[in-house]
C-alpha cells in the first residue's frame, strides 16, 4: 500500500513490540508472511495491502487513518484509501522546531513536520503557532525539506538578520535550539 508514510509502518512496529507480540505470530493473525510484516514495519508501506493494514490496525489498537491527505483543491479526501499521517509545519522562524542553515548565503530553516487533523487547527506544540498544512505561497500540498517542489518557496520565512553574518546567526541558534531541547 503506497499511500502509508514511513511513520506509520514504524509506528505499527513500535505497537507490536510494546504488547510483546512476535511478527512470526502477527503475520499469520493477519494473513501475510512474516518477511513482508517485517520489510513493512522497517518502512516499506508496499509490502502489504490496504486489507492486510487494517487487519494489523485493529489487532493491534492503532487507528487507521482515514480522510488525513490534503487533495490538490485544498479539501480533504474522504476515501479509505487514504493512509497517511496529516503532517504540518510551524510557520514561526523563531520556534524551536524550526532549525536554520544556510546555503550559498542564503538562510533557511528545515521546519520539523508535526502530527496534525485533516480539519487544520493545530497549534505547534513548542511555540502555539498554527501549523501550515500546505504551502504557504501556492498551496501545494507539503513535501520533504525546507522549500516547496511545487514553486520553490521556503516554507518557513527567515527571520531578519540585517547586518549579522548568516553562517554566525544559524550557528548561534542552532545552539540555542539543542539548549532548549535539553531543558524540556
Amino acid at each position: 500500500m503506497s499511500d502509508v508514510s514511513k511513520e506509520f509502518c514504524l509506528r505499527l512496529a513500535k505497537a507490536r513490540r510494546a504488547q510483546g507480540r512476535r511478527q512470526t505470530e502477527l503475520a499469520a493473525q493477519v494473513g501475510c508472511t512474516q518477511s513482508a510484516l517485517s520489510m513493512f514495519e522497517g518502512g516499506n508501506p508496499t509490502k502489504l495491502s490496504e486489507e492486510t493494514v487494517k487487519k494489523l490496525c485493529e489487532v493491534l489498537g492503532v487507528p487507521f487513518l482515514e480522510a488525513a491527505l490534503p487533495v490538490a483543491d485544498g479539501a480533504f479526501s474522504g476515501t479509505s484509501e487514504v493512509l497517511r499521517d496529516v503532517r504540518g509545519f510551524c510557520p514561526n522562524s523563531q520556534c524551536p522546531s524550526n532549525v536554520p542553515y544556510v546555503v550559498d548565503g542564503r538562510l533557511f530553516y528545515r521546519p520539523s513536520r508535526n502530527v496534525a487533523s485533516p480539519t487544520g487547527g493545530v497549534r505547534c506544540t513548542q511555540c502555539g503557532e498554527v501549523l501550515e498544512m500546505r504551502c504557504p505561497v501556492c498551496g501545494a500540498p507539503l513535501n520533504d525539506g525546507a522549500c516547496c517542489a511545487a514553486c520553490g518557496a521556503p516554507y518557513v520565512t527567515p527571520a531578519a538578520v540585517e547586518g549579522q553574518d548568516v553562517v554566525a546567526y544559524a550557528r548561534a541558534r542552532r545552539m540555542e535550539i539543542i539548549q532548549f531541547r535539553e531543558l524540556v
